[in-house]
């Protein structure tokens, strides 16, 4: 079969699954471009060790933040932080929930934001807003996601390149969404401050000792996982943390994308596509487009990472990334996935706080538009 005949009918195939579950989906197409393109690319990735370390990474990330959770140092870092923050625990406290991706961590940093946010008479949209924002602005650089680790699998990059190439994305977000949420009164009640709670931070001090240490992102990880556990004494809660963590859909889906990517590159359909782009539009706007509109039709964080990356890599590069371009491509894809109104987090949010939907559409808008301003003087920096 034509190479991109079959990309295009993986594309297809994948739009068509991922309404059910993305894992089926990706995992679906991926295997169809092998089968059509390259059959020795299933067997090439199940064969690599990069995969497996790829799989155990991302295992580890969302078993410390399940251990954070179920040790209840995440109950005491919150508590912390409203005592000295004030208003701005409702910004805050998604953040900090923001760095140890979790299932569900939205709905968490909600209940831990709703007694602030009615208590400063923040309308429900905005709660919404600001919960659903701060909650995310990690997403891009943040080595604890699992897009960033399958982008870092995708393009055989390490995760300091990742991070040089989409920290405009993070300022941003952070800028943009200050601007939006503004000030209001600064404490709740009077209480003494203790910023004790926040030693509870530590795990995320070893991720980035030992990764700038050591280089490798797993060995950071478990150094991490481990000093949550012996700190607390949770040993016995270990099997707990691993039967939430250890999730077959993930591992699925890891596969998945790393067949896909494989396939595409074995066969050059890669090379192909990139070259049928460029002659069709600037490479910039198509770098930008595709990754939006797949995030955006399907409003799943890996999504640009799992579909659109692959077939970009002739833009953004491989082990030597291109900056620049890749910055890009995940500018498109937060962006789409931010706005989109198939994002779980935004509907459920939108749910708990009993908000109108559309209406949250008048900060995030605004908020998105201010953050690709923003961005826009990185370019002549990357």
């Amino acid at each position: 079969m034509d190479v991109i005949v079959a990309l295009f009918a993986s594309i297809f195939i994948i739009l068509a699954l991922i309404r059910f579950e993305i894992t089926i989906a990706v995992f679906a197409g991926a295997v169809f471009m092998a089968l059509t393109t390259s059959p020795e690319s299933i067997s090439h990735t199940l064969m690599a060790v990069p995969t497996w370390k790829i799989i155990a990474i991302v295992i580890f990330a969302f078993s410390i933040g399940y251990g954070m959770e179920v040790t209840k140092m995440m109950e005491k870092i919150t508590g912390s932080v409203e005592s000295f923050a004030g208003f701005f625990s409702v910004a805050l406290i998604p953040m900090l929930i923001g760095l140890l991706p979790m299932p569900g961590g939205a709905l968490v940093s909600a209940v831990m934001i709703k007694d602030f946010a009615e208590k400063f008479n923040i309308p429900p949209e905005k709660a919404v807003f600001i919960n659903y924002w701060f909650r995310h602005v990690w997403v891009t650089f943040w080595p604890l996601y699992p897009n960033i680790v399958i982008a870092m699998g995708i393009l055989s990059a390490d995760y300091l390149e990742i991070a040089r190439s989409t920290y405009p994305i993070l300022i941003a977000s952070l800028i943009s969404g200050a601007l939006i949420v503004g000030s209001g009164k600064r404490e709740i009640r009077k209480q003494s401050k203790d910023f004790r709670g926040l030693l509870y931070m530590y795990p995320v001090l070893v991720i980035v000792i030992f990764t700038a240490i050591t280089g490798d992102l797993l060995i950071a990880l478990i150094a991490a996982f481990l000093s949550i556990i012996a700190f607390n004494s949770a040993y016995k809660k270990i099997p707990e943390i691993f039967r939430k963590t250890v999730d077959l859909k993930i591992i699925l889906l890891v596969i998945g994308v790393l067949i896909y990517k494989n396939a595409i590159e074995m066969s050059g359909a890669s090379q192909a596509f990139y070259e049928e782009v460029i002659t069709l539009s600037n490479p910039y706007i198509a770098g930008f487009a595709l990754p939006f509109v797949i995030a955006f039709a399907t409003g799943i964080e890996l999504s640009y990472t799992s579909v659109a990356l692959p077939l970009l890599t002739s833009f953004t590069g491989t082990v030597n990334v291109v900056e620049k371009n890749l910055f890009v491509v995940f500018l498109g894809g937060i962006l789409g996935v931010l706005l989109s109104p198939m994002h779980l987090c935004l509907v459920l949010s939108a749910k708990y706080f009993k908000a109108r939907l559309y209406l949250v559409y008048r900060y995030l808008i605004p908020a998105s538009l201010i953050a690709v301003l923003i961005t826009l003087p990185f370019l002549k920096v990357l």
